[in-house]
């Protein structure tokens, strides 16, 4: 029986924490090999010390089978998990196709409504599941990952199909301890992420200001930026909980004081941002479904047409 072949791409904050684990527990496995794929002083990094995972009190350190940003040193694999950042999303997928054989099954953990299709759009032969994480992570520096939630969850699948093959998967993540999820509804799982992230991201963004600072300064906009989200997903024909608005804003404040968003933390670095797949996005579907979403029109317009920050 061959081994098992799964690839991260990204090793950040979210690849970095879930294939420093897997890579940990089948380190010298006998049936699964993982393979990092990363760049820069993060790899080197990786090669020469491992990847080092610090959650609560616990130290882990992870050495793949490889570390590369070569995807042709590793070949077709079984499962790619993308955990690249949405804005990157269509060139990293074709500089992965090394690694993207007939059967290679495609997992991206980005924020995002749409990651899935636009993968596909891009590969429309292969196998895209869907998935989605909630984590409090970061890359504090290279080689070094950073959990600062005490919990994290992953849910991926795919409806109605592939259930042995996901069955396989949520076994591979199990054993490595990484609570997984692999649900009836898929869909209904990613939206919900969508609107607690998107929401989020573009108030956090929009004020440059934290998440504990925007509940306690500006919750009336928080509140609207919701409901105009919800109206839009309503007219997709997508059901959430009918509390949804006010429950997302109750998971924000679970965050430890001083959080704040990965794309609020992009802006005040002067990166790239995820800003047209989280704010414009909404707005674009919002205009093709005949909504008006004014809050997110004035604050998307605000994030792309005046410096940062302010």
């Amino acid at each position: 029986m061959s081994k098992v072949k799964i690839a991260i791409s990204g090793i950040g904050a979210v690849g970095g924490y879930y294939g420093g684990l897997l890579a940990a527990y089948y380190q010298n496995s006998e049936n699964v090999d993982i393979f990092f794929i990363s760049r820069g002083e993060n790899l080197q990094v990786i090669r020469k010390d491992g990847l080092e995972i610090k959650k609560s009190f616990k130290k882990i350190n992870a050495r793949p089978t490889l570390a590369t940003d070569d995807p042709a040193e590793i070949g077709p694999v079984d499962y790619l998990f993308c955990c690249t950042k949405s804005y990157d999303l269509e060139d990293n997928i074709r500089s992965l196709a090394p690694a993207i054989g007939p059967d290679t099954v495609i997992i991206p953990l980005l924020n995002g409504a749409n990651i899935s299709e636009r993968i596909q759009q891009v590969l429309p032969g292969n196998k895209v599941w869907k998935g989605c994480v909630y984590i409090g992570s970061r890359l504090v520096a290279p080689g070094y990952v950073q959990k600062f939630t005490l919990k994290d969850r992953l849910f991926f699948g795919l409806n109605g199909k592939d259930k042995e093959k996901q069955a396989e998967l949520q076994k591979i993540l199990s054993s490595a301890r990484i609570l997984s999820t692999n649900p009836d509804d898929i869909d209904f799982e990613i939206w919900k992420k969508f609107f607690m992230i998107s929401t989020a991201a573009t108030v956090t963004s929009y004020f440059n200001e934290t998440i504990n600072e925007v509940i306690d300064k500006h919750i009336d906009l928080f509140i609207t930026l919701g409901y105009e989200l919800q109206s839009v997903i309503e007219a997709k024909g997508i059901k959430l909980p009918e509390d949804i608005v006010f429950s997302s804003i109750k998971s924000q404040q679970m965050m430890p004081n001083g959080s704040t968003t990965s794309m609020h933390s992009d802006f005040r670095r002067g990166s790239k941002t995820e800003i047209e797949t989280l704010t414009g996005y909404v707005i674009r579907e919002a205009e093709a479904l005949g909504l008006e979403v004014p809050t997110y029109q004035f604050m998307y317009k605000g994030l792309t047409q005046f410096p940062y920050p302010r």
